[in-house]
C-alpha cells in the first residue's frame, strides 16, 4: 500500500496525496529561460522528492543562446538527480519530447513546461492509479467556449484558439477519444520507449497517446489546469510552428488512417 506523504507542507503537493511504490522521470526541454530554469529545477526536486525516494529530472537545452545552460549546469553540481543535456542547435518541441523520453530511466515518465503550465498537483494525486490503469492524461476543462479558452486554455484568446482547433482537427481525423492532447500524459516508460515516433513536431504529443492507444493501453483522464505563464515568453504558437504540425497532422493521418500504414492496430480503452 502507498504511504502518506506530509503534503500539506509540500508546496508542490496537495494534501491528501500519497507517496508511490515506483521510480519517476520528470523531463522537460528550455530555450533561454534564464529567467525561469532555476525556479523550474527547485520546484521539480520538490515535487519528485515528495513522491518518491528514486526519481530524475532530463533537463534539455534547446540551443538557448543566453545563460539558461549555464544556470542548469551549475544546479547540476549538487543535484545527483538532474540529468542536463544540450541540443546542438533550436529542434523545437517535438524533438525534444522524443529524446527526452530516449533518455529516461526510471519506471514511469512525465513531463513539465519550465513555465510551470499545468498544475500537476492534481496529476501526482493520481500517480497511484498507474496500478489499475496505464496510462495518465492530464485534461483541461471548459475549454470551448470563448471565455474558457482564454481563462482555462492558454494564455491569451489567440494561443487559446490555435489550441482548440488542433484539438478539433486531430479529434476528427484520428477520432482518439481524449478530452485533451497537449497536456501532461504519465506513461509507462517501458511503453513509450517500445513505440517508434516519427514526428517531430508539435504533433508528437497525440502521436504518442495515438501509438500507445493502437498499442491497447487503458487511459485515465484527470483533470489538470492550465497556469498563464508569469515570466519568460512562450514559442509554441509561433507560426512555423503552426505550420508544422498542421503538416504533419494530414500526412500522417494519410499514412497512418487512409493507407494503413501503422505498426499497431488495437483499441484502448478509457477507464471512467
Amino acid at each position: 500500500m502507498p504511504s502518506s506523504t506530509n503534503g500539506g507542507s509540500n508546496p508542490e503537493l496537495l494534501p491528501d496525496t500519497a507517496r508511490v511504490p515506483f521510480s519517476l522521470s520528470m523531463l522537460g526541454w528550455a530555450l533561454n529561460e534564464e529567467a525561469s530554469i532555476e525556479g523550474y529545477i527547485e520546484r521539480a526536486g520538490t515535487l519528485l522528492s515528495g513522491l518518491t525516494s528514486d526519481y530524475e529530472l532530463i533537463l534539455l537545452d534547446d540551443g538557448s543562446t543566453d545563460r539558461t545552460w549555464a544556470i542548469a549546469t551549475q544546479c547540476q553540481r549538487t543535484r545527483p538527480w538532474l540529468k542536463v543535456y544540450r541540443n546542438d542547435r533550436n529542434r523545437g518541441s517535438g524533438f525534444n519530447t522524443k529524446r527526452a523520453i530516449s533518455l529516461a530511466t526510471k519506471d514511469y515518465v512525465f513531463w513539465q513546461t519550465v513555465d510551470w503550465a499545468y498544475d500537476i498537483r492534481y496529476l501526482a494525486r493520481a500517480l497511484n492509479d498507474l496500478q489499475v490503469v496505464d496510462v495518465l492524461q492530464g485534461v483541461r476543462v471548459d475549454t470551448t467556449t470563448a471565455r474558457g479558452m482564454v481563462a482555462h486554455r492558454s494564455d491569451n484568446a489567440y494561443k487559446g484558439l490555435v489550441s482548440v482547433v488542433n484539438y478539433r482537427l486531430v479529434r476528427t481525423l484520428f477520432r482518439l477519444p481524449l478530452d485533451d492532447y497537449q497536456n501532461v500524459t504519465v506513461y509507462p516508460r517501458a511503453l513509450i520507449q517500445s513505440v517508434r515516433l516519427e514526428t517531430e513536431s508539435a504533433f508528437t504529443n497525440p502521436e504518442c497517446l495515438l501509438k500507445t492507444w493502437w498499442r491497447g493501453a487503458v487511459f485515465k483522464q484527470v483533470p489538470v489546469p492550465f497556469v498563464k505563464r508569469q515570466q519568460g515568453r512562450g514559442k509554441g504558437t509561433r507560426p512555423r510552428v503552426i505550420l508544422a504540425s498542421i503538416r504533419d497532422i494530414v500526412y500522417w493521418w494519410v499514412q497512418w488512417m487512409v493507407l494503413g500504414r501503422r505498426a499497431d492496430r488495437g483499441r484502448g480503452r478509457v477507464e471512467r
